[in-house]
C-alpha cells in the first residue's frame, strides 16, 4: 500500500475515533447549543515546499467545544506557486474550565493548483553539442490532496495551531509533507 493513502486511511481512523469519543460524552451533556462561527488563520508551512497560506472557515459550534464547517484559503508556495485549498474543518476545544482552551484541528479536502512551467527547445551546434534553450512559460493547473492534523490552543477568541500538514502537488507529481504553524481569529 502506497504511503500516501495510509496516511489518509490515518487520519480517516483518527477522525472516527474522535465522533465515536464525542458520541459515548454526548450521553452526560445537557442539551447541546449550536451557533454559527467564522475562523480566519495565517501562517506558515515547511517541508518539501515552504510557503505561506489564509484560510477561511464558515461552520457551526456545538456548545462552544466542536466546531464543523467548509473551508477555503489561498497559499503561495515554492512547489506551484498558487493554491486554492477546499476543504471540510473539524475542530475539538478541551474545556478545562480556563481560559486557554487545548485543540485538535483535522481538515481533509482538495487543492487547485496554479503554476507556469518553463519550455524548452533541443538544439545541436556543429561541434555536436546538445543544449536546451528557453523559449517560453506556459501556464498549468491541477488537483492534489490537503490534509491538516494539527493542536493548539485558543484563549477566547484567538487562536494558535501547529502540527502536520500532508499535500500532493501536481506540478511535479509529488508528495509533500511536514510542519504548518498559523494564528488566527472567530468570529
Amino acid at each position: 500500500m502506497k504511503k500516501s493513502y495510509r496516511i489518509i486511511l490515518v487520519l480517516f481512523a483518527v477522525l472516527f475515533l474522535s465522533a465515536g469519543m464525542l458520541s459515548a460524552q454526548e450521553e452526560n451533556q445537557p442539551e447541546k447549543k449550536v451557533q454559527y462561527n467564522f475562523i480566519n488563520e495565517y501562517g506558515f508551512f515547511f517541508g518539501k515546499n515552504v510557503g505561506f497560506s489564509g484560510v477561511f472557515i464558515n461552520g457551526i459550534s456545538i456548545n462552544k467545544m466542536d466546531n464543523v464547517g467548509i473551508g477555503v484559503g489561498y497559499g503561495i508556495n515554492t512547489g506551484t506557486f498558487q493554491e486554492v485549498p477546499l476543504f471540510l474543518n473539524y475542530r475539538h476545544y478541551f474545556d478545562r474550565g480556563r481560559k486557554l482552551m487545548p485543540c485538535i484541528n483535522i481538515a481533509v479536502g482538495a487543492a487547485f493548483h496554479f503554476w507556469d512551467e518553463d519550455l524548452y527547445v533541443t538544439h545541436e551546434d556543429d561541434s555536436g553539442f546538445i543544449y536546451n534553450e528557453y523559449y517560453a512559460s506556459e501556464p498549468r493547473n491541477g488537483i492534489g490532496l490537503y490534509a491538516t492534523l494539527a493542536g493548539g490552543f485558543r484563549v477566547k477568541a484567538f487562536s494558535f495551531t501547529g502540527g502536520f500538514f500532508f499535500r500532493t502537488f501536481p506540478s511535479d507529481n509529488g508528495f509533500n509533507g511536514g510542519i504548518e504553524a498559523k494564528v488566527g481569529y472567530t468570529f
